[in-house]
C-alpha cells in the first residue's frame, strides 16, 4: 500500500469516527431528523471505507500477480 492509499484510508476512517461523534451529539440534543441524516452519512462513510479498502487490496493483489 502506498502513502496516498494509506492516507485515503485514514481519511475515510477519520470521517467515520467524526460522523459517529456528531450522531451522538445530535441524539443528545434530540434533533432526530438531523440525526437521521447524520446516521446515513455515517453509513455511507463506512461503505466508502470498506469499498476503498477492497479496491486497494485488489490493486495490491494484481501487482503481486
Amino acid at each position: 500500500m502506498n502513502k496516498q492509499e494509506k492516507t485515503a484510508l485514514n481519511m475515510t476512517k477519520f470521517i467515520q469516527a467524526q460522523t459517529l461523534l456528531q450522531l451522538e451529539k445530535l441524539n443528545e440534543l434530540n434533533l432526530d431528523e438531523i440525526a437521521d441524516y447524520c446516521e446515513r452519512l455515517h453509513e455511507l462513510s463506512e461503505q466508502l471505507h470498506e469499498d476503498l479498502r477492497k479496491e486497494v487490496d485488489r490493486e495490491k493483489q494484481e501487482t503481486v500477480e
